[in-house]
């Protein structure tokens, strides 16, 4: 080693360190310390690995040389660094990247925004079109956004603000229909359509609490690359069935920070779409990750966008869980309400999208088979469903009940919901499904 005095806060001894030029660095490199104190550099924890080229080029601008740890030297846990960047917007300001955010609001003030509720501009059957073409169109633009953040491409932000202004227009228009797209899903295709949902859910979430449309264009581009640093998460570890190890699950929850630094060296993305990459999995606990903010240090985004990515999650089939229904996931919201998930946002999203959100394959109690279509803002249990199988299993001609006329008697209380169903039982694919003109009401 040379004359560099190394930091005495720091753990590891000289002998397992090498000096490397950062001219020299490789993909693959532990970072263990610095030539400068980490406090004065944007890197979020003390010690990481090298992944991608972009980083080299991120350390070089605040480095001449840094110390890696020698092959095979056990690694000791990172230690969390307060400030997340150099030049926080404020002094006191130490959990959220954004000024005036993350103070906690005052009590009496709701999340929901004091103007008016939005009404529908369309009926839900007209928005299907729209909002399916929306759908496939994001769908695809979210896969080649992902893919050069995988390559260490510069992200295309106009494509990203295009998509969430596609999804806007149309949950304005009629939410219900781009919620029912958000349901067609695709194992295989997890990473992708996830960004796509947890944008499109936390727009109509948004929707629900009255936003305005630019808080929801700002809010679904949060949504949309809230994991962007997952792609650069290795496929073995990103996909694997089984339970990750110790080393495995810091290399995952660094997805945050890595998301971050992608975000940071992407031009003209907005300040909350950077402060909810790194924040959406810190909890009111303060047991989250990757610095264990409390409560009040998060962003008001962060919270929408760790209730919305989570619900999304739980109802998705990955290469390691089946999916949950929509109730069953509700009441994990509900169980870690004021622990994992912010109270008001776990409480307001359950009253949002309900228990029967569109888009899901439900069971009567008269054995008929249906698929929800729209839900109503108050009567959330008892939505308008299209029936599609009768109580014998065959097709029927399409009709759509509205069972909120169960409580006046103008409909039997057989048409109520026994069950939810998942997607392809019956051989009934939400992908496939079509509605019929014929069949309005």
């Amino acid at each position: 080693m040379d004359d560099y005095s190394l930091d005495p806060k720091k753990t590891y001894s000289k002998e397992n360190l090498v000096k490397v030029s950062t001219s020299q660095l490789q993909v693959g490199m532990y970072v263990a310390e610095l030539d400068r104190p980490w406090l004065e550099t944007p890197f979020l924890t003390q010690g990481f690995d090298i992944r991608h080229r972009s980083q080299v080029a991120k350390i070089a601008q605040y480095c001449d040389h840094v110390f890696v740890l020698r092959q095979g030297e056990p690694r000791k846990k990172q230690e969390q660094i307060i400030l997340s960047s150099p030049k926080p917007t404020m002094q006191t300001n130490t959990g959220t990247l954004v000024a005036n955010v993350g103070r906690k609001r005052p009590k009496k003030r709701s999340l929901a925004r004091s103007r008016p509720a939005y009404d529908n501009v369309r009926p839900v059957r007209e928005e299907h079109p729209v909002a399916r073409a929306a759908h496939k169109k994001g769908k695809s633009a979210v896969k080649k956004l992902l893919h050069s953040a995988q390559i260490g491409q510069m992200l295309d932000t106009a494509v990203a603000e295009e998509v969430v202004a596609d999804c806007v227009e149309s949950i304005i228009s009629n939410a219900d229909a781009m919620i029912w797209m958000s349901k067609i899903k695709n194992e295989h295709e997890y990473t992708a359509e996830h960004s796509l949902n947890v944008c499109i859910l936390a727009i109509a979430f948004g929707r629900h609490l009255n936003f305005g449309e630019d808080e929801l264009q700002k809010l679904g581009f949060c949504g949309l690359l809230h994991d962007v640093g997952k792609m650069q998460v290795p496929t073995e570890i990103l996909d694997k069935p089984g339970d990750l190890t110790e080393e495995e699950m810091r290399i995952m929850e660094d997805h945050t920070v890595v998301g971050h630094q992608i975000l940071s060296e992407t031009g003209g993305v907005q300040p909350l779409a950077i402060d909810v990459v790194l924040n959406h999995h810190e909890r009111p606990d303060g047991s989250g990750y990757p610095r264990g903010l409390a409560e009040g240090e998060v962003s008001e985004y962060a919270k929408i966008i760790a209730v919305v990515d989570a619900y999304d999650a739980m109802t998705s089939d990955r290469c390691y869980s089946r999916a949950k229904s929509p109730v069953d996931a509700q009441k994990i919201l509900y169980e870690n309400r004021g622990k994992q998930f912010d109270e008001e946002c776990a409480l307001a999203f359950m009253q949002a999208i309900g228990p029967y959100p569109p888009g899901t394959w439900v069971e009567l109690h008269n054995d008929m088979i249906g698929i929800v279509l729209a839900g109503r803002r108050k009567f959330r249990h008892l939505p308008s469903v299209i029936l599609v199988l009768g109580d014998d299993g065959q097709r029927v001609k399409q009709k759509t009940i509205d069972l909120h006329l169960t409580d006046t008697g103008k409909l039997d209380r057989t048409y109520l919901i026994k069950k939810t169903l998942k997607d392809g039982t019956h051989g009934l694919r939400l992908e496939d499904f079509r509605l019929e003109v014929e069949a309005a009401s």
